[in-house]
């Protein structure tokens, strides 16, 4: 007979998704990690296959919990405005009870992009899905904007899409290495939005 289950899987991974957001994953060591998240060696083997498993794990559980309020501001939002309110979120400058702005760690999923590259395929492909439904938000997003006239109709909503997600990965490289939070909102105002007459 199998012995039950004596941790809080979700809990686990929650607590290992801070500890590799703070750390990386070369700098997690197994016991460090184990200790951190509240399971034994065994059970991280058998449950997560490994601290690789419990990687990959993290990173989606970051994506699901985390991020999804930043996510949800472009998807769910209208034109410029709501451009606007994600980098106001990104970099600390909005005061939202939801989304906790500006936070020295950066982005878990650029901090793993500058560590590992796409020397893990799994690991690759999850954040391929990530960075692939960002796109899609602010392309859409764009779109949006330009049909109600609060962004610029001249703007290829793709490329501008692109653009949008490199300035994210900006703001989470300074963030990591504590820079104080730029104009965001000021330079994407500046960019995007029609000239007055």
């Amino acid at each position: 007979m199998s012995r039950p289950i004596a941790y809080d899987r979700e809990a686990v991974i929650e607590r290992a998704t801070f500890q590799f957001w703070e750390h990386g994953f070369a700098d997690c060591d197994v016991d460090t990690l184990t200790r951190s998240a509240g399971v034994n060696r065994h059970s991280l083997y058998k449950a997560f296959g490994g601290k690789a498993g419990l990687f990959t794990d993290a990173l989606t559980f970051y994506i699901a919990h985390i991020a999804a309020p930043y996510i949800a501001l472009i998807e769910k939002g209208d034109g410029l405005d709501a451009i606007i309110a994600y980098f106001e979120a990104a970099t600390g400058a909005a005061n939202d009870a939801v989304v906790q702005g500006y936070d020295l760690r950066g982005c878990f999923i650029t901090n793993t992009v500058a560590e590992l590259g796409r020397s893990d395929p799994q690991v690759a492909a999850i954040i391929d899905g990530y960075y692939a439904r960002m796109e899609r938000a602010f392309a859409a997003l764009i779109e949006r904007g330009q049909a109600g006239g609060s962004i610029r109709a001249d703007l290829d909503p793709v490329a501008t899409a692109r653009w949008l997600l490199l300035t994210t990965q900006g703001i989470s490289v300074s963030a990591r290495m504590g820079a104080p939070a730029p104009d965001f909102p000021g330079v994407v105002r500046a960019a995007l939005a029609p000239q007055s007459a």
